[in-house]
Formats: C-alpha cells, structure tokens, sequence
C-alpha cells in the first residue's frame, strides 16, 4: 500500500477543472480505436499468431477439438492491437494541456506496465501453444501484486464486517485476496474468449457500465481508461465480428480482463461511495461462468479445474440454441452459427450491467442482484444442458 496518496492530490486538481470535455474524451478513444484497428489488420497481414503458420503447432487433441468452433488455426493475436490501440491513445493523452489528461494518462501507462508479465504470457502462449496454466495464473498474480504496488490497487474492503475487520487487523489479508482476485477475473475473460466477439463484447459492456459509475462519482481518471479501453476493444472487434478474421487469443484477454479488474480495484479503493459489490454484480456472467465451471470440472467430472472443455455455456448455446438457425455442416453456416452466440451472451451481461450500474451504492440490492443473476445462471445451464430451454430461448430458421 506504498502509493496511497500517489493520486489524491490530483483527483481533486481533476474534479476542479473544466477543460476536460467531451470532445477530447472522444479524440482519444477514437485515436485508440483506430490505432488498435490498423495494427490488427497488419496483424491478420502478416499472420501472426497463427502457430500452423510458423511451423510452431504443438499438436494437443484436446486443445484442438475445444477450440474448433472459433479458432480454427487462424491468427491469435488480436491482443497486440488492443494493447497498441491503449499504448497510443494514452501516450496522446500525455502530450495534452488539460490538467486531467496526464494524470489519466499516468495511470493508464502503469496499468499497461502492470499488465506486462500475463500479457506476454499469453502471447507466449498464443505463439507457441506450449505455456502451462499454472505459470499463466502466475503471472496473472505477478501483474496483480505489481498493481497494488505501483496504483495502491487492493481490495480495503468487501462491506462486510469480518472480511473489514481482517484487514485491518492483517493488512496481508487484503494482498493475497487481491491478488487472487484479480488474477481470476483476468482468467475469467480468457475462460469465456470461444467465439466470435464474445469476450470483446462482454469487456465492452462491463466496460461501460466502470466508466458511468465513474463518471457519477468524478474519477475521471478511471473513466478515461475504461474509455479508452472501449475503444481499443471496438477497433479489434470490426474484424474479429462476425467473420472472425483475428481473435484476441489468451494474450488479449488476460490483458482486457486484467485492464478491467484493476480499474473495479481502484475504483471501489478511491471511492468510498461506489459499494464493494458493484464490481460482483458488474462482472456477475464472466465470475458465474468461473466459479461455475471450477465446481462442475472439479466436484462433477473430479477433474483439474484448469482441464478446458467444451461444457461451457456458450458451447451449450452454440450446440442447442443457435443449430436450429443454420442446421448444416458447411463452413459459412458454422460461421454465421458463430456469430449469433456471442449476441446471447451480451445480453446475459447487461442482466448484470444493468442493474449494477443503477444501484451502484446500494449494497443490499448489489447482493441480492448478485445472488439472483448466480441463481439464474445456473437454472439456465441446467435447462440447456438436459435439452429443456425454453422454446424462446432457441432462434429457429422462419418458415417462407
């Protein structure tokens, strides 16, 4: 907890300036969607992160048959123009006048440092496909630890009494729930990355509904670097959606997952007023899909929880939801049966985005959202997976 007044000082220097508009905000987040559009379209050029392509598989059945529905052997590396997209925008924003664009910029360049160690990890993995999970969740850890060094970014409180008390009492407490914490939401996003525009979608979503929330209490600073990250995200997902020309591939996703716990992290910690459990209810499908997927591998299958499958919900609505729509087996039907998942999804995150960002100071209502959106998942799951979804729920070819 080193750099706690690091951003004090300058919150309130932000909040009492009037030149940051609209109009800049804009700049930058277009400045960040067009940079991270043309370094993914180089990207898919040269083909990067395609491991067939550099003579680099590593030939693993399991992996392969998972990942058959989205990836297909096309290029991983969407992840390096999201990171190029908030690298330019947030160097742009320190050459600004504005008292807030610096500041804002500062915290953005330290959030992307801090990201380094899961995101090369993830890159590493994207190229060579040979990176074990355990050392992925390790640097996971790392970036966690480094962000509550260098931004103050742990978790102080959870508005529970216990868990309060621990950590003042034991301010370990609060480092290692921290770091676990965040290291699982940086996987959570990886967990959910299966099918076109999904995870980007879902990370655009959650990311919003930060930056209202921040912009409500005046942390401007979180605002513009979710902002910023919205942007980033939109200028990969023109071409990974719906055709699925590029994919974020672990890299990317560990990096958006990473960029969004930290910013809940800060958020919650710089503002007393934001409940602990808006981040909870903000993220409810990307956390249900985990702890979810972690008792179904573990407890049902007595399995390792890091063993990937094809049970999750977005390949329960691929398999029985959307096949209705485009029934055969030719490759543009599988695509456009890709595509319409994903839409699914989205809608699911705004159950929890939703009313998350309406009730953002209402600690009760957050947990009893957040009890019911956990509860919800699972029904749905259970109804898909025995073949007794709603008939509404399934999108059926119309008739002539």
């Amino acid at each position: 907890m080193r750099c706690a007044g690091l951003f004090g000082a300058d919150r309130s220097r932000i909040r009492a300036q009037s030149t940051w508009r609209g109009t800049r905000t804009l700049a930058y987040v277009v400045a960040a969607l067009l940079a991270s559009f043309a370094v993914t379209l180089l990207a898919i050029r040269l083909n990067l992160g395609n491991p067939e392509a550099h003579r680099r598989y590593v030939v693993r059945r399991r992996a392969a048959w998972i990942r058959q529905p989205a990836l297909r052997g096309l290029s991983r590396a969407g992840g390096i123009g999201v990171a190029a997209g908030l690298l330019v925008s947030l160097v742009a924003r320190t050459l600004d006048d504005a008292v807030a664009a610096p500041i804002a910029a500062r915290m953005g360049l330290l959030l992307l440092l801090c990201a380094l160690p899961v995101f090369v990890a993830g890159l590493v993995e994207d190229f060579h496909q040979g990176l074990g999970i355990g050392l992925r969740f390790a640097a996971a850890l790392t970036s966690a630890a480094l962000g509550g060094w260098f931004l103050d970014a742990w978790v102080v409180r959870l508005d529970s009494g216990p868990f309060d008390a621990a950590i003042a009492a034991i301010p370990a407490v609060s480092i290692v729930f921290t770091c676990f914490a965040v290291a699982g939401l940086t996987n959570a996003f990886n967990l959910i990355d299966g099918f076109n525009g999904l995870a980007g979608g879902v990370a655009t979503l959650i990311l919003i509904g930060i930056a209202y929330v921040a912009f409500k209490v005046g942390d401007i600073a979180i605002m513009a670097s979710a902002l910023t990250a919205v942007g980033a995200i939109a200028g990969f997902m023109a071409l990974n959606f719906p055709r699925g020309l590029i994919f974020l591939g672990d890299g990317g996703a560990y990096l958006v997952g990473f960029w969004i716990a930290e910013l809940l992290v800060l958020l919650v910690a710089r503002n007393p007023q934001v409940s602990a459990w808006f981040p909870i209810l903000v993220c409810s499908y990307p956390i249900s899909e985990t702890l979810f997927s972690i008792y179904r591998r573990t407890v049902v299958r007595r399995a390792h929880p890091g063993v990937p499958d094809v049970a999750h919900l977005h390949h329960l609505i691929y398999k029985r939801l959307v096949r209705w729509l485009i029934g055969t087996r030719l490759s543009a039907h599988r695509l456009q049966r890709n595509a319409m998942t994903a839409p699914y999804l989205w809608v699911v995150t705004s159950v929890g985005v939703a009313p998350a960002i309406i009730f953002w100071d209402r600690t009760p209502v957050l947990i009893l959202g957040s009890a019911v959106f956990a509860a919800a998942y699972v029904y749905g799951y259970v109804r898909i997976a025995k073949f007794r979804a709603p008939h509404w729920w399934i999108i059926r070819k119309s008739k002539p």
